[in-house]
């Protein structure tokens, strides 16, 4: 079956597998643009009561069902998947619509910006060396899945802001919308293999004490892990310059920045034993191998200039440190601005001033020398 004929006949069969409630559900196959301009089909499942439904994307259900599963399993599957995301009411639009209300939920995601040429098309954005800035407002949580809109170009005209003013929004909310976690890689895998130990029977103190186990000592962090607490699209926390000259604090000094997704990096310090164009190379082997094409930021390694606050690709720090001294050296090379010679009127005025002045000034330092004759 052709991923077309799929689609086709999930949209005719699926409300033979949902409650009654969705009987008078519309039913629309939607492609949606995501991350990298990677194009997913979504099923929309809107119930009349309702002006807002998930998107379920159905490339997932069609390898399954490629790989082995039966169409009633799967559309079993995609039922529950929109009973989990259940709305049954009207969404309040002003929550995007009106900036005074939208303005605390602005978030900001990092992306890449030669990979999302038809994604950023009509969505203000800052493009950061070849990284781009996009802008969201979060609406909430339902089931478990954080739910946002993205700001497009016809939102922001609405908010009659521009894309500078809504960067600074976003960037304020991240401390209260997506406070940055950073740790050791030890902690993090610590953290990511808790969970199934613990689901698996073992107490936290077992699980603790398997992990230690498996995990050598490492008397100094060499790696460590940068996102937010939710861990999804953590990497914008690159754009957070509070966190950043922290980071170097405790670093002791500079570091290289690793994108391993839009949802985190690596941070490395700074080392002769590091070598550029290897851990450059590391970055794209991990992408092609390890990453989700629409989860991908960037095959390059990154630096952060604490004292300009500023983020870059560390393969061109030479060509940005002679950019900024040749900027240097033009404003230090600007001649100054001669002051606009006066005309003869506005001179003449000045001078006649000068003299009423010193003449008021010689009366009174003689009235003075009456008033105070000199004492033998």
């Amino acid at each position: 079956m052709s991923f077309e004929d799929f689609k086709k006949e999930v949209a005719d069969r699926i409300k033979d597998f949902l409650p009654e409630k969705y009987a008078n559900a519309d039913i629309r196959i939607e492609s949606v643009v995501k991350n990298n301009d990677q194009k997913l089909s979504g099923i929309v499942i809107r119930q009349e009561e309702s002006n807002i439904a998930p998107n379920i994307y159905l490339e997932s259900f069609y390898k399954e069902h490629e790989n082995g599963k039966s169409m009633d399993s799967v559309l079993e599957s995609i039922a529950k998947t929109r009973e989990k995301y259940d709305v049954d009411h009207n969404f309040d639009v002003s929550k995007i619509a009106d900036l005074d209300i939208a303005k605390d939920r602005i978030t900001c995601r990092l992306v890449n910006a030669k990979q999302n040429a038809e994604y950023l098309s009509d969505k203000p954005h800052k493009v950061i060396d070849d990284l781009a800035v996009t802008y969201h407002v979060a609406i909430g949580s339902e089931g478990g899945s954080h739910m946002s809109a993205p700001i497009t170009d016809r939102l922001i005209e609405s908010y009659g802001i521009d894309t500078e003013q809504l960067h600074k929004i976003a960037v304020e909310n991240m401390d209260s919308l997506s406070p940055a976690s950073f740790k050791g890689m030890t902690e993090t895998m610590v953290d990511m293999m808790m969970p199934d130990m613990i689901r698996s029977g073992m107490t936290e103190e077992e699980a603790k004490d398997a992990i230690a186990a498996m995990i050598p000592e490492i008397g100094e962090e060499k790696m460590y892990v940068l996102t937010n607490d939710d861990k999804l699209n953590g990497a914008a926390v690159l754009l957070n310059d509070k966190v950043m000259d922290e980071i170097s604090d405790k670093l002791g000094g500079d570091y290289y920045i690793l994108p391993s997704s839009i949802h985190e990096v690596l941070i490395i310090p700074e080392s002769p034993e590091y070598d550029l164009k290897t851990l450059e190379n590391m970055v794209r082997d991990v992408n092609a191998t390890q990453v989700a094409p629409e989860d991908r930021l960037s095959d390059h390694v990154y630096a952060y200039d604490t004292k300009e606050h500023e983020l870059f690709r560390a393969d061109k720090a030479e060509e940005r440190a002679a950019s900024k001294e040749k900027a240097a050296v033009k404003v230090a090379d600007k001649p100054e601005k001669k002051p606009e010679r006066k005309s003869l009127k506005e001179r003449l005025a000045e001078k006649k001033a000068q003299v009423v002045k010193n003449e008021a000034g010689r009366e009174h330092r003689q009235m003075k020398k009456d008033r105070n004759p000199v004492m033998m």
